[in-house]
């Protein structure tokens, strides 16, 4: 039966804050492998250990984390063209006021962990000699991070509290995004399609800029995409659609990482039309396309499945949102909280295997989360307010 008239879009997306939520604490599951790096150094390409908690479960997430935040971005481009685009076109929101909003709401937890990954990275090297796992905790690399262009390409490598690097690359994204905006380019639906393979041009020549223009961007057609969808009045149908499509390519997924098969198809047929490839470089190529398909598959129609479902079938709870709520401070905090863990556990001589546990592992993420919604409430929310009564209008603060 067809629909009478359009869904409109609901004020917030429940669902989507869910789904930050999820990708933050998979980004503490693809760290937990931090603990056991031989010298607390990173070694490229190297073997997971079998023994990592939940290993048959969670080798997913300890070998494709990072594909997380590729979510976090194309969660950004679609958010903030939903909610900011046309006011920026149209000077409803000024430069000064959009920037305070993102100041206010990234900044003051980014300086305290900042300081506080400064203080235990030089704990642990007075103690052991060596950092923990990131290197470039030098004064150059502390005034980029106090700048917020940690990763702008202007760094030696990556510095202080590891995370905050695709914080940089959302304050790089904010100012493009508000360029493109303020120059009425935000409906040239050809130069945001362009951006993504000049993201991937970028990435490819090792500026972590690129990943965030390409999800970014791509984030942006999902919400045109989506503004269709409900131009056409068809948000049922696609639902439906997109949903069962959904399922289906995270099951593909899924089975394509458990499974050895479509590994072994792939290498078969990679190597019967190149055969001068070795082994090793088919499995290489097999790993890029896999997550590629994930950055412009899996991703984008979770995503869209999200925001119909709750055009179609109306609201989440608003429960929901405390995922979303603390995801930022889960993003933060659990650097540095495994720092302090590595020391405490030096200071009281336990063999860091004991980290091995699954009880050890649940106790740490659920005390991450715990903690991280204590933050938000009692620390980010109440310093975001206290900015923006202090720079910006009472009026302006109202309108928002």
């Amino acid at each position: 039966m067809m629909e009478t008239r359009p869904p409109t879009i609901p004020s917030y997306f429940h669902s989507l804050d869910a789904f930050r939520g999820i990708a933050a604490i998979i980004v503490v599951l693809f760290h937990w492998q931090v603990f056991f790096y031989p010298g607390d150094a990173f070694v490229p390409d190297g073997e997971l250990n079998p023994q990592l908690p939940f290993y048959s479960y969670l080798s997913l997430f300890y070998t494709h984390g990072m594909l997380s935040v590729d979510i976090f971005f194309q969660l950004s481009g679609f958010i903030f063209f939903w909610l900011y685009s046309n006011a920026i076109a149209n000077t409803k929101i000024s430069f000064k006021k959009f920037s305070i909003y993102r100041i206010s709401r990234l900044y003051p937890l980014h300086l305290v962990t900042l300081i506080a990954v400064a203080i235990l990275q030089s704990i642990m090297y007075l103690r052991m000699g060596h950092y923990f796992f990131i290197q470039y905790n030098d004064t150059y690399h502390f005034f980029l991070n106090l700048l917020f262009i940690q990763n702008w390409g202007v760094e030696v490598g990556p510095s202080f509290n590891a995370p905050t690097w695709s914080v940089s690359v959302e304050i790089f994204l904010y100012l493009l995004f508000f360029l493109i905006c303020k120059l009425k380019w935000h409906t040239n639906k050809m130069l945001l399609l362009l951006m993504i393979p000049a993201g991937a041009l970028m990435q490819h020549f090792g500026l972590l800029i690129g990943k965030g223009v390409f999800s970014f961007f791509l984030g942006s057609l999902l919400y045109y995409t989506y503004s269709y969808i409900l131009k056409k009045n068809k948000a049922r149908q696609y639902f439906k659609i997109i949903g069962f499509l959904t399922i289906i390519i995270w099951t593909l997924t899924i089975i394509s990482y458990y499974q050895p098969i479509p590994q072994q198809i792939w290498s078969y047929g990679i190597t019967r039309f190149l055969p001068n490839i070795s082994p090793e470089k088919s499995v290489d190529t097999y790993e890029v396309v896999r997550n590629l398909l994930f950055r412009v598959t899996v991703a984008p129609c979770t995503i869209l499945s999200l925001v119909l479902l709750e055009t179609v079938r109306g609201q989440l709870h608003r429960r929901w949102a405390l995922l979303g709520n603390c995801s930022y401070a889960i993003y933060l905090l659990h650097f540095p909280m495994q720092i302090a863990t590595v020391l405490l556990m030096q200071q009281f001589n336990l063999d860091r295997h004991l980290l091995l546990s699954p009880w050890a592992m649940i106790l740490f993420v659920s005390t991450v989360f715990l903690l991280s919604i204590a933050v938000f409430y009692y620390f980010e929310q109440p310093a975001q307010d206290k900015i923006r009564q202090a720079t910006l209008s009472r009026k302006s603060v109202l309108a928002s």
